[in-house]
């Protein structure tokens, strides 16, 4: 069994099928996940028997999750899907990672068969709105082709659009923040899911300053006072957790925009009161980017 080495916290419970190895773009500053592996497509007989044994390997499951980073480029990619489909009914969920420029460049009639064989949610990394942060982490696409996959994909999927609070720095913070907003609000992703930038690639201390603890509640605020559409929004990563020397303060917020808005806005609010206070104590207040370089937690 070819396991994927990642898969979004979300799909812990899923069957686990490497279609690709690696990353075909592997250029994001920010990014160390597969910088050491050569992209290629598996293939389809391999994946094929991967699909057979599952049993093997993984306890009975609803979902499948569809690895590395952009499966849809397989040349085999509706085929594979729709082998998973048919020969393990159990599956009520087939998701994959979905790189934004392969959808914004997809012809429609291509997402329609996927749907078709079987495939029902794309995560894509959007990680930033602002034209300028995309192109100081070298992301390699524009806000314009977020928009065009989120709609695009939106007729066909649910879709996870992954933002990264703190990639501006805290030069662009302010920036980043608005127009990410203005980029989820009409690319309508069914889940927007916040990662804080935790630096794990030599590169990014280059490129910029990264975000104290109260920095990273008011960009983490001015983002979700932003997004005016509705989608469901949750901090549901290590790296949004904030901490103090004697333990965890705040734990990301979740739920529904708008129902859930004004209570997110509220906790994020009341920690950053919270944060203040436990400075003018003299307490420690401590990022994921803190936390990793003390080895302290794992990405």
């Amino acid at each position: 069994m070819d396991l994927p080495p990642f898969r979004p916290p979300s799909e812990a419970f899923s069957y686990l099928i490497r279609v690709v190895r690696g990353c075909n773009w592997n250029r994001c500053a920010f990014c160390s996940m597969y910088k050491n592996l050569k992209f290629e497509q598996r293939p389809k007989e391999e994946i094929f028997r991967d699909i057979d044994e599952i049993p093997k390997f993984f306890p009975r499951s609803k979902s499948a999750f569809l690895g590395d980073s952009n499966p849809l480029i397989h040349k085999d990619i509706v085929e594979i899907v729709r082998y998973l489909k048919n020969n393990r009914p159990e599956v009520e969920r087939i998701t994959a990672y979905a790189r934004i420029k392969t959808i914004a460049n997809m012809r429609e009639e291509k997402l329609r068969e996927l749907k078709s064989a079987g495939l029902t949610r794309l995560h894509m990394g959007l990680e930033s709105g602002d034209e300028e942060v995309l192109k100081k982490v070298s992301k390699g696409i524009t806000p314009r082709d977020a928009i065009e996959a989120g709609k695009k994909a939106g007729k066909f999927f649910e879709t996870t659009y992954y933002v990264i609070t703190g990639l501006g720095g805290v030069e662009r913070s302010k920036e980043h923040a608005e127009n990410t907003a203005k980029v989820i609000n009409e690319a309508k992703p069914t889940f927007v899911r916040i990662r804080n930038l935790t630096i794990t690639n030599p590169e990014m201390q280059r490129i910029l300053e990264p975000l104290n603890a109260e920095q990273q509640l008011e960009e983490l605020r001015n983002l979700l006072s932003g997004i005016k559409v509705e989608t469901y929004f949750t901090c549901d990563h290590v790296s949004n957790y904030i901490f103090t020397d004697r333990g965890l303060v705040f734990r990301g917020v979740h739920g529904r925009i708008p129902e859930e808005k004004e209570e997110m806005l509220k906790s994020i609010e009341d920690t950053l009161e919270t944060i203040k206070a436990l400075r003018k104590a003299g307490m420690k207040v401590l990022t994921s980017n803190d936390m990793f370089r003390l080895g302290l937690i794992t990405l």
